[in-house]
């Protein structure tokens, strides 16, 4: 009886992008390297060629050019897009990340907590689930760098994207807004 529900749980553990692993195979070495095929391209778009590699700073997206705003303000620079849409292919190709939340990081609370929605209302309309994404501010309490300097600062100003839950779970019983102060409600 468990052997014929193992067989029929396979095509739902699929869909969720779940590994199942033979008893009788050693459990596979960790890798923080993911290779997907690209998500599909819009039809105005010409489809991606190739796989796309998305790599995990532990549970941080690492993205390939940084999510860059006009200075002082939430307004996107276009340089960004690419970012953008890596993070957007991202949420694609791992349905299994449930909440998704976009870190602001600026001088400014207030700055930090409009960048991240600015990200998050970037990703709903070009096609992304609101209610997978949590835009959240945290002003100046994460810094990077010793802020003594202008290059210091510019560092800490940044926008990260952290997977928060898994297949609905938070991962490690840890808040989704991971201590910051959520931004707003990316799905009004």
């Amino acid at each position: 009886m468990s052997r014929i529900l193992a067989l029929l749980a396979l095509p739902l553990l699929a869909a969720c992008n779940v590994g199942v692993i033979p008893r009788d195979l050693p459990p596979p070495a960790p890798e923080t390297t993911i290779r997907e095929p690209e998500p599909d391209a819009p039809a105005t778009e010409a489809p991606a060629a190739g796989p796309t590699e998305y790599r995990l700073d532990g549970h941080r997206l690492e993205l390939p050019t940084p999510i860059a705003f006009q200075t002082g303000s939430d307004i996107l620079d276009p340089a960004s897009d690419p970012a953008l849409e890596h993070v957007r292919g991202y949420l694609v190709a791992k349905v299994g990340v449930s909440t998704l939340r976009i870190e602001g990081h600026a001088d400014d609370q207030a700055l930090s907590e409009r960048r991240a929605l600015a990200v998050g209302r970037w990703l709903v309309a070009h096609g992304s689930e609101c209610t997978r994404l949590l835009a959240v501010g945290f002003g100046p309490n994460k810094p990077i760098a010793n802020a003594g300097s202008p290059e210091a600062r510019a560092q800490n100003t940044r926008v990260e994207l952290h997977n928060a839950a898994l297949l609905g779970r938070p991962i490690g019983g840890m808040p989704l807004d991971g201590g910051g102060r959520v931004a707003g409600d990316l799905c009004q």
